[in-house]
């Protein structure tokens, strides 16, 4: 992660209320923050990253109601860890997931 994060060197490329996610212009380092958690991605990480997730949204694999409202358990390679998410949440996610997607898209298309 570069220690930097000011407009010159940062571009955030979706945001909710919640988190966003951006990249380093200077290593090219994709960011996904969301509420406490931050995590850091070169582009086919990032894409590894989320369409696990997603899938096991989709597939029901992560589905366990825990006693706080939450309702889908991540587990993470460090294997005490877990990243755990309600339906608006995990909404708030594709939905920025997806804006990354057609901007990068978009950028492909401008740049050819």
């Amino acid at each position: 992660m570069h220690d930097s994060f000011g407009e010159d060197n940062f571009e955030i490329l979706a945001e909710c209320e919640e988190g966003y996610i951006g990249i380093c212009r200077h290593c090219q380092e994709f960011n996904y923050s969301f509420k406490n958690i931050l995590l850091t991605f070169q582009e086919q990480e990032m894409d590894n990253f989320f369409e696990w997730m997603i899938g096991c949204r989709q597939n029901g694999a992560c589905e366990m109601v825990l006693p706080h409202g939450r309702g889908y358990v991540l587990s993470s390679p460090i294997h005490n860890l877990f990243i755990v998410y309600n339906d608006e949440e995990f909404d708030a996610i594709e939905k920025l997931y997806s804006e990354v997607r057609l901007m990068r898209e978009a950028k492909k298309i401008l740049n050819s």
